[in-house]
């Protein structure tokens, strides 16, 4: 089993960190190689690195160059360019379709049309997509060599307001209500967006149920951080193999 603990954080960029952690270094200087490679053909720059913050040692991604927020995508350019960065990280999963479709479908809803009229702001720029389809193809190698089910806690939402590009909107954001449905969440004692869209629609994806008993003798443990920090520490999606 591979248990995500998301009551410190859940974004795409923490989950994805987290599980390359789980990697060997064969396999994660690899996947570095590919993601690099991948970014640059987007126009951006990825930057993989390690992080130490409150005991804990982990991986973190950060982007160079990123895309603006000013325009909207719509579902035919997202799921293109997902496709394309999918076919460049050589990625067969379709777990990354998956994640993408869930995002649609509550955004939709949470905007009253049809998914397809939607137009993503934040989630269809290159580096959310890299995020997405990295997390797909990564969670398809765990559990193809028999490491999952995946696992998660409880998901700690935060509270408050976060600035996205539709203006001040409150913790959790409309479509991250709809998309926490079916999943035991609550909102934590500390202000601001602890997990995202991204994180929950991939969540929502690959689990196959929640629980919060953490194991007690984990065989590896991956840690992805983010950049926020909550009451001192550092924003960090953790995962236990056990």
């Amino acid at each position: 089993m591979i248990f995500i603990d998301a009551t410190e954080g859940l974004s795409g960029d923490m989950l994805l960190s987290g599980m390359l952690a789980l990697l060997d270094e064969r396999e994660l200087g690899e996947l570095r190689s590919l993601m690099i490679l991948a970014a640059e053909e987007e126009g951006i720059e990825l930057i993989l690195g390690e992080v130490v913050d409150a005991g804990d040692r982990g991986l973190a991604i950060s982007y160079v160059h990123p895309e603006p927020t000013h325009f909207g995508a719509s579902s035919d350019e997202c799921f293109s360019r997902l496709a394309r960065i999918e076919g460049n990280l050589r990625s067969h999963s379709s777990f990354g379709r998956a994640i993408l479709h869930r995002i649609f479908e509550a955004e939709g809803e949470a905007h009253q049309v049809p998914p397809k009229e939607v137009h993503l702001h934040e989630i269809a720029r290159p580096q959310a997509l890299l995020n997405i389809a990295g997390i797909g193809m990564v969670a398809s190698m765990l559990l193809d060599r028999g490491m999952g089910p995946f696992k998660c806690s409880t998901i700690v939402t935060g509270s408050g307001i976060v600035v996205v590009s539709h203006g001040a909107i409150r913790v959790p954001a409309p479509a991250s209500k709809i998309l926490l449905r079916g999943l035991r969440h609550e909102a934590g004692t500390s202000p601001g967006e602890r997990a995202t869209p991204t994180g929950i629609a991939a969540v929502g994806t690959i689990i196959e149920g929640q629980s919060d008993d953490w194991p007690e003798r984990p065989k590896g443990k991956g840690v992805g951080f983010g950049t926020k920090r909550f009451a001192g520490r550092l924003g960090r999606t953790t995962l236990y193999f056990s």
